[in-house]
């Protein structure tokens, strides 16, 4: 994970912490504390991501990929997709209000051809 981290780096791509995830599933990465985590796990799989308003920054980083799996270490798996392409992200905030702070109004319109 960190020579993707560094490459783009050099290359002035930069993205906050809180933008990038760096996941090592199979280490007991998902639930620290909960589990004996293996030192030195026979295999794990890396998970990268990053998000951003960027899209030339987030496109640069899928770039990185592909050099990973190419010329990296043998046995590099599950990158069947091509180039992982920018896109956007579909999130929702689940919130609170108060009643009182919503004007609730139904407006119905009928249009005719």
């Amino acid at each position: 994970a960190e020579i993707v981290w560094k490459r783009l780096a050099r290359a002035g791509v930069r993205f906050p912490d809180e933008d990038r995830v760096t996941e090592l599933l199979g280490t007991g990465a998902c639930h620290p504390g909960l589990g004996d985590a293996s030192a030195d796990p026979p295999e794990v799989v890396l998970h990268l991501a990053v998000r951003g308003e960027d899209r030339a920054a987030v496109t640069r980083f899928g770039y990185e990929l592909a050099p990973l799996v190419t010329s990296g270490p043998p046995g590099v798996t599950g990158f069947a997709g091509g180039r992982p392409k920018a896109q956007e992200i579909v999130a929702y905030w689940p919130a609170l209000v108060r009643k009182t702070l919503v004007d609730p109004h139904l407006r119905v319109t009928v249009e005719s051809a």
